[in-house]
Formats: C-alpha cells, sequence, structure tokens
C-alpha cells in the first residue's frame, strides 16, 4: 500500500493508492461509457470522481481548479464546489502509487501515461482522413459509432459530444470510400447505412450510401434510396435534393479515371 498526498489550500490530503501494476499502466474508455482499467484490471471510481477524470480527459490543457470545480458543481458556492473538488481527488484510484491526476501549481491534469479512448478515436480519425490508404485497416471501428459517455447530461459534456460526433461522421465517410477502394463493397455498405441511419437528413451521408449501391451496380436500390431522401427533405424543408443518380455515377468514373 502506498501514500501520496494532495496539496490544497495550504491543506495536505493524504490518501493511500493501492500499486495495481509494476508499471501501472491505464487505459480510460469515455466513449460507451465510462470506464477506468489499471494494469488490465476495472477499478471503481465514484461518480463525483468520474466526472473529474472526464473533465481533465476532454480538456486540452491542464485545468484551473478553481475552473474545475465550477464547471462540475455549477450549482455550488465557490467554497462548497472547492470541498467536492477536494473529496473527489482524496477518492481517486491510483496507479502504481501515482496519481491519476496531477496537481501543479494549483492547476489539474489527467496523467499523461493514460491511455483515452477519445484521444485515440481523434488521432486515428484525423489520420484517416489525411491518409486513408495507410491508416483504414488498424481503426478501431467501434469508436467511430460509440457515443461519448451517453446518459450524462452534464452542461460542460455537451458541446463536446456534439464536436466529437460530428467528426465521427467524416472519420465514417473517409473509411467508406477508402472501403470502397479497396473493393471492400460489404464493408462500405454497412459503415454507409450507419451513416444515414444516425442523420437520414445529411446529405453527405446519403450520398456515401448512394456510391455505394452504384459502384456496385444496385442502380435500382439507389434510385430508391435517392427516393426516400427525396420524400424526407420535402417533409422537413419543402425542397428536394441535389443529388441525382446521374452525378453520382459521374463522380465515380472521374475516380475510377484518377485512380489509373
Amino acid at each position: 500500500m502506498a501514500t501520496t498526498s494532495v496539496v490544497d489550500r495550504g491543506l495536505t490530503l493524504t490518501t493511500h493508492c493501492d500499486a495495481l501494476g509494476r508499471r501501472g499502466s491505464a487505459a480510460l474508455q469515455l466513449m460507451g461509457g465510462f470506464g477506468l482499467m489499471i494494469d488490465g484490471q476495472q477499478v471503481v471510481v465514484p461518480e463525483a470522481s468520474q466526472r473529474l477524470v472526464a473533465l481533465l480527459a476532454l480538456a486540452c490543457v491542464p485545468l484551473d481548479r478553481r475552473l474545475a470545480a465550477s464547471r462540475l458543481w455549477p450549482d455550488k458556492t465557490d467554497d462548497r464546489a472547492a470541498a467536492n473538488l477536494r473529496s473527489s481527488l482524496w477518492r481517486l484510484p491510483c496507479m502504481d502509487g501515482a496519481e491519476i491526476i496531477t496537481v501543479v501549481s494549483n492547476r489539474l491534469a489527467l496523467h499523461d501515461a493514460i491511455d483515452v479512448d477519445v484521444r485515440r478515436v481523434e488521432r486515428q480519425g484525423w489520420s484517416l482522413v489525411e491518409h486513408p490508404e495507410q491508416c483504414a485497416a488498424d481503426l478501431d471501428r467501434s469508436l467511430l459509432f460509440a457515443e461519448l459517455l451517453p446518459a450524462w447530461y452534464d452542461e460542460w459534456l455537451l458541446a463536446e459530444r456534439e464536436r466529437l460526433a460530428q467528426l465521427q461522421l467524416h472519420f465514417v465517410e473517409a473509411l467508406a470510400y477508402e472501403q470502397l477502394r479497396r473493393g471492400a463493397i460489404a464493408e462500405a455498405l454497412d459503415n454507409a447505412l450507419r451513416l444515414v441511419a444516425i442523420d437520414p437528413l445529411r446529405e453527405r451521408s446519403q450520398r456515401v450510401l448512394l456510391t455505394v449501391y452504384c459502384t456496385e451496380g444496385s442502380l435500382g436500390q439507389a434510385q430508391r434510396q435517392l427516393d426516400r431522401y427525396g420524400m424526407l427533405l420535402d417533409e422537413a424543408f419543402g425542397c428536394r435534393p441535389s443529388l441525382s443518380i446521374g452525378r453520382i455515377l459521374l463522380e465515380i468514373e472521374e475516380r475510377l479515371a484518377a485512380s489509373t
């Protein structure tokens, strides 16, 4: 049993950290729900501490502890929020005797040794957009369709969830087009159908699905899909789609010509 301390406004809060592994490897799951693994073992994290960990994992830079406290407990007084933050820090598990949250100059940060799935999906997704032929095979596709901390409705989380959800759509588009390029029609179709199911009114998603149908020669299915999309647009906005089967076929021909 290792002992560590957190300094807070001149007070030293002593915590006892189990050395859960010789190297203290840790992985944080935020996509699809919260989970913390330390040396391959699932670790129980109190709910308030979960939110602190998630907030810091999603932050681009270390956060001032007062800012972190106000975001996590916006309806509390400054003193009450600070007390809640101290309690959340004290109740955190540790990895190999080291705190998973570091406190330096009154700023909080997630330990940089922790692998965070949100960071991984963004890193892999952007690589896929920029270099699809190099990254598609190594992509963890499950992360592309997982929602960031579902059933959490904290104000500080909502904008980040929407930002990531929109990025995921672009990442899946890039993956589907790369699968088409490689001739993996079934995989591309699966991803395109998932895209349309997420947001049927999104034209870029419909374009991916129509491209898959046209590429495999399912022109009748493509026309039926386009008709359904047209009806959705008409009901929602009173307009017609700018897409057409002829234009999709022309784009496929141009893409094939460019690749030869």
